[in-house]
């Protein structure tokens, strides 16, 4: 019952933006009030936005929020997309879910602009491995394919370091080569209602290695509003590149149940 409401409300969603479409479209990921070049990945390679292990059987999760690209703060409300995610395990081992961002106020994006699938098997209780797809819709033309490991290392009862490994291939996500994504994640829970993290993100392709290579610091963290709900707030720092002043946000509405 849990998995059919979040697959009617992600149709609902999906309709919704479709039909509200602008009628000039842009590239997934070019924005025209920065002049950029379009990254190496165009869409999400996880449904998941967190490093988050299956939760057990019958957990269900949704999240909603903005995140910016990286900018100067008078342009961040040009390059906002809106998120969407949920997600439900049917099986002790087994998470699935679905992604969906939407261009609403991102110059050359759609309305609509992307949506990725995906599932988590668990391998152990401190590991899992992913499987997503990039469908073609909104502002992707092809389907792509991600598939990674997890791993969490546990370190004290309130200390942790998860890395997570993703490649990624198929022309929704490259149009040459295989994205190759690495998480590296220590956080730290301060109390039951505020949790820290620390994410570095390196992300390249096979193509050219070190002409792709982005590397993002995104400092985090949840608070604990009650009743399954949690508030994550971040900024996204590039460290690579000729954007390294330039501040990402994030802000999103996390609920269990």
């Amino acid at each position: 019952m849990h998995l059919l409401c979040v697959l009617i409300g992600v149709v609902a969603l999906v309709n919704t933006a479709v039909h509200a479409q602008p009628e000039d479209d842009g590239p997934a990921e070019e924005t025209v009030a920065l002049e950029t070049e379009a990254p190496a990945v165009h869409a999400p390679l996880s449904y998941d936005p967190y490093y988050v292990l299956p939760g057990g059987l019958g957990y269900t999760s949704v999240d909603i929020g903005v995140r910016t690209a990286s900018s100067t703060f008078k342009e961040l409300k040009d390059v906002s997309d809106i998120v969407a995610m949920a997600k439900f395990n049917p099986h002790a081992r087994v998470e699935v879910g679905a992604h969906l961002t939407f261009g609403f106020f991102k110059d050359g994006n759609s309305n609509f602009s992307s949506l990725v699938v995906g599932s988590k098997y668990q391998l152990g209780t401190n590991r899992a491995a992913t499987t997503n797809i990039v469908l073609p819709a909104g502002d992707i033309d092809n389907p792509g394919l991600a598939v990674g490991l997890m791993q969490t290392m546990r370190i004290g009862p309130t200390f942790r370091f998860n890395t997570r490994l993703q490649v990624a291939a198929l022309k929704g996500y490259s149009e040459e080569g295989v994205v190759v994504d690495l998480l590296l994640e220590p956080a730290q829970v301060f109390s039951e209602k505020l949790s820290a993290y620390l994410d570095l993100l390196l992300t390249s392709n096979t193509s050219d290695l070190e002409g792709d290579l982005s590397v993002r610091l995104e400092p985090n963290f949840d608070i604990g509003l009650g009743d399954g709900m949690v508030l994550n707030l971040g900024v996204s720092v590039d460290l690579q590149g000729d954007e390294q002043e330039d501040v990402g946000l994030f802000i999103v509405l996390l609920r269990d149940m």
